[in-house]
């Protein structure tokens, strides 16, 4: 899943929710849609990162290194697996309850 920020003062409702201007949600859109939400302004794509794992300098970033980019579905689909790898960022850790036992 891809993170958007709500970019317009409007309510986007998804499947697990409703998010208004600001507010990050996570979503699978088929790159038309995403390209379209972008393209009308109503949503930020939330940049991710990755790793360089071709050959040749991506987005300013030698081969072994890591980017952050908002990168559109279609491009990186186009550069998934020869050019770049994305990097997974730890789930948060649980926090701990407060109280003494």
């Amino acid at each position: 899943m891809r993170k958007y920020r709500v970019r317009l003062p409007l309510l986007v409702h998804t499947d697990d929710g409703t998010y208004g201007q600001g507010e990050v949600f996570e979503k699978d859109f088929s790159p038309g849609d995403e390209l379209e939400n972008l393209e009308s302004g109503l949503l930020e794509l939330v940049p991710s990162k990755y790793k360089v794992v071709g050959e040749t300098q991506v987005h300013g970033a030698n081969p072994g290194e890591e980017f952050e980019a908002a990168l559109p579905l279609g491009q990186e689909q186009a550069l998934l697996g020869s050019h770049i790898e994305r990097v997974e960022e730890p789930a948060p850790k649980p926090r701990k309850k407060g109280g003494k036992s």
